[in-house]
């Protein structure tokens, strides 16, 4: 208080209470920038409120449990299935071609008689799954509409 009569008396007094609500306002001494962010004060917030935090984490983990065990597992497996190029066929087209002879079909003609196959043996198998006690699902679609080829396959189990 004496430095404060002093200070009144030299006609400086009005100055320092300026500085003294400049000071009070700006407790850490830094100047505060309404774009910064003091990262003391944001941890010294997230401190306080460190029980909501916690609590909210353990609901969240409680949720995530109860999910997981209420939940049934679901696999699910797609392919994509094409024509077989020449390359691909060649070996079945020369044991093809030795047993015929000139009598031997064309390749595109055993390209489309392959997957017709294909196609025959897992609609068997679909409707085969599909029939079981428990059910399990095949289907076979063609990929683009109005077109036979390429079909996709897709498989939907419980285990992978």
């Amino acid at each position: 208080m004496a430095i404060i009569a002093k200070l009144w008396r030299l006609k400086i007094i009005s100055s320092v209470r300026v500085m003294m609500r400049v000071e009070n306002n700006n407790v850490s001494g830094q100047n505060h920038d309404s774009e910064q962010i003091d990262l003391i004060d944001l941890l010294v917030q997230l401190w306080r409120g460190k029980m909501t935090i916690i609590i909210s984490v353990i609901v969240a983990i409680a949720l995530a449990i109860g999910y997981l065990a209420v939940a049934k597992e679901k696999w699910t497996s797609t392919a994509i299935i094409t024509q077989p190029d020449v390359g691909q066929i060649a070996g079945y087209n020369n044991a093809v071609n030795v047993i015929y002879g000139q009598a031997a079909p064309k390749v595109s003609d055993l390209q489309e008689t392959l997957i017709g196959r294909f196609s025959s043996a897992f609609s068997a198998l679909a409707e085969t799954l599909d029939n079981q006690e428990e059910p399990e699902k095949l289907t076979i679609e063609p990929s683009v509409k109005n077109q036979q080829l390429p079909l996709t396959v897709s498989y939907v189990g419980q285990t992978a």
